[in-house]
C-alpha cells in the first residue's frame, strides 16, 4: 500500500495494487495509519465485515478483467470506502 494522504479535513485517501494486494490487509493498514494505531490491537476486520467476501469481490474476473464498483462499511471509528480500482477512503465519522 502507498501512503495514505489527507484529501481534506477528516477525510484519507490510499491507494493500494489490486493485482497483488488483498483489499481486506490495505483497509487495516489503511485506517492504522489515519488512526496512528498498531494493526495487531485492532478490532478485527472480519468482525465487521466478511474479508474472504470483500477480497473476491474486487478480485479479477475469469477473464483477468477488472471489476467496477465500491463498497462501503464503518471500521474502527471511520467510514472506509473501497473502490475496485485501488482506492480506499477512510472518513472520521464525524464528517459523515
Amino acid at each position: 500500500m502507498n501512503t495514505v494522504e489527507v484529501v481534506e479535513d477528516g477525510i484519507y485517501q490510499a491507494e493500494y495494487d489490486s493485482t497483488r494486494d488483498q483489499p481486506s490487509l490495505a483497509v487495516v493498514a489503511a485506517v492504522a495509519a489515519v488512526d496512528n494505531s498498531d494493526p495487531v490491537e485492532m478490532n478485527p476486520l472480519h468482525n465487521v465485515i466478511d474479508t474472504g467476501a470483500l477480497n473476491e469481490l474486487f478480485s479479477a474476473t475469469t477473464s483477468g478483467g477488472q471489476r467496477n464498483g465500491h463498497i462501503s462499511f464503518s471500521y474502527e471509528g471511520y467510514e472506509v470506502t473501497v473502490f475496485s480500482e485501488g482506492v480506499i477512503k477512510v472518513n472520521s465519522v464525524e464528517n459523515t
